[in-house]
């Protein structure tokens, strides 16, 4: 008789901070966070039984919708943290998934919150299949972030750079990779971390896809009560299509 998987509601992940991961300064750069909160998700959605190869023969995927991160005290090369996340159920057509980052001595770096969706393969649209509910709210109250991602309001502001979308930007889902987003927002604060000054917290809300060759128009702006806080926004070439927004906190 076969036992039944025991399926764990939280998984912890360790990862090592190499040289290619760091800045000119030797700390952590903040695509390859998000990079490494992303692949704990996928990993801990692996062992859920909820990984892309099953949901892709059920015609579905998983996409990050919104993400959130503070970062107290970033790691530098050689170190190793730890990321410990859990899902912890829905919020509309969202799935909530929760991070905590630590080194390996159980202090308290970092904290992430990430809202994804189930996406039709074929028709590009929302789909919620069944699940096993239970493991996913098993941590519904458990909070490494108590902080809903509501939409971002931004308003027009300057327009800084023009990208395109280039072939090693792609990822498995045939779009711009979420991460890849980050590398152009932080190439366009050149003027403020060269000053030292460096990101404190992120919230990103992917709105369209970007496929291979297109343009996106980056533009900035800031927020009138909050000077600490950098905004931008990506539309496409032709200013039809909000691609990204984001949020960003220097300290």
């Amino acid at each position: 008789m076969t036992a039944l998987k025991q399926y764990l509601p939280v998984l912890s992940e360790q990862f090592k901070i190499r040289s290619y991961h760091t800045d000119q300064n030797k700390y952590l750069k903040v695509n390859y966070l998000t990079a490494f909160i992303q692949e704990a998700a996928w990993n801990h959605a692996n062992h859920l039984d909820l990984g892309w190869e099953f949901l892709h023969r059920e015609g579905v995927v998983w996409m990050l919708a919104r993400i959130f991160f503070e970062i107290k005290e970033y790691p530098v090369w050689r170190d190793e943290i730890i990321i410990e996340t859990w899902p912890k159920g829905t919020d509309g057509l969202f799935y909530v998934r929760d991070m905590i980052i630590c080194n390996l001595k159980g202090t308290k770096l970092g904290a992430a919150t990430t809202y994804w969706m189930l996406v039709d393969l074929k028709l590009k649209r929302p789909r919620i299949p069944e699940l096993h509910t239970a493991i996913l709210t098993a941590n519904k109250d458990k909070h490494a972030v108590n902080k809903r991602l509501e939409k971002l309001r931004i308003s027009s502001g300057k327009e800084i750079d023009t990208i395109k979308a280039r072939i090693s930007d792609i990822d498995l889902n045939d779009h711009v990779n979420s991460n890849i987003y980050l590398e152009w927002i932080v190439n366009n604060m050149e003027d403020i971390l060269i000053q030292g000054r460096i990101i404190r917290s992120i919230q990103m809300n992917y709105l369209s896809e970007v496929k291979q060759g297109e343009n996106v128009k980056l533009f900035r702006s800031h927020t009138d009560n909050i000077p600490e806080e950098i905004l931008f926004e990506g539309l496409k070439d032709d200013k039809s299509k909000v691609c990204f927004q984001a949020a960003v906190t220097i300290g």
